[in-house]
């Protein structure tokens, strides 16, 4: 038996989505941070794996005011599979670099499995990903970039 209403896992995987697209726009990732309980688990394969809210707010919003990464503006979903028995969503984000000066589109994906814990919050994340896929993609961005402001 599920341990949510499928409708309550759909809600905050969308909410999860316009949150993260806001925190893109406005470059300021705290509302992220407050997509999860008190004392999540965060693991990123790259950057480590972090506990609790605070400290995934202490990583997470300054990373994302960082040059180059501050010109990851918007993402998108490729696919998403809902695990309603266990309270799980799968999906493949698709991270979109700025607009180099050239019209050029940059962006690649990674696999994201995040768990909901209830009352729109989610337990654990999970990112999975190819750096070497990110780092080309943000060299490419940026020699499109030099291109265009020299």
């Amino acid at each position: 038996m599920p341990r949510f209403r499928t409708q309550e896992l759909h809600e905050a995987y969308k909410n999860f989505m316009v949150v993260s697209d806001q925190c893109a726009a406005t470059a300021d990732y705290n509302a992220f941070a407050d997509l999860f309980t008190q004392d999540c688990t965060y693991i990123e394969h790259v950057f480590g794996e972090m506990h609790g809210r605070e400290e995934v707010r202490n990583w997470i919003v300054p990373l994302m005011k960082t040059y180059p990464i501050d010109q990851m503006v918007r993402y998108t979903h490729d696919w998403v599979l809902f695990d309603e028995d266990n309270g799980r969503v799968v999906f493949s984000a698709r991270t979109h670099m700025s607009d180099p000066g050239d019209g050029s589109l940059h962006s690649t994906t990674n696999w994201t499995m995040i768990d909901y814990a209830g009352d729109g919050l989610f337990s654990r994340e999970e990112d999975i990903y190819n750096p070497e896929h990110f780092g080309k993609m943000i060299e490419s961005w940026q020699a499109a970039r030099d291109k265009t402001s020299s």
